[in-house]
């Protein structure tokens, strides 16, 4: 071997040390954080994400629920609102202009 030899192989180690896969997660946008965490997995030392908000979700709908029930039974009123004015607007039907609404997605 001659001397650039040598010195191309060098350069080769030293450059294949330097990039050499180390697993870490590449500088991406937030938005797409998500994908390459389970791409990559977490980083050493760092927790992984909740997996979401359901549980939070789940028992703010049962105190709702809840509230109704006794609102129900005790024919309470809460902010000039009772049961069945509450039951009066889930029932109620809106009317949804579906031509406009794909005139505007159609739009640009």
């Amino acid at each position: 071997m001659n001397d650039s030899e040598m010195r191309r192989r060098e350069l080769l180690r030293q450059t294949r040390r330097l990039y050499e896969d180390k697993k870490e997660i590449p500088a991406v946008h937030p938005r797409y954080g998500r994908i390459c965490q389970d791409l990559y997995g977490a980083k050493d030392g760092e927790q992984e994400t909740s997996g979401g908000t359901f549980y939070i979700r789940l028992v703010v709908s049962i105190l709702f629920f809840v509230c109704f029930v006794y609102m129900e039974q005790s024919d309470a009123k809460i902010a000039q609102v009772d049961s069945t004015a509450i039951v009066n607007q889930i029932e109620k039907e809106v009317d949804v202009d579906t031509e406009a609404i794909a005139e505007v997605w159609k739009s640009p």
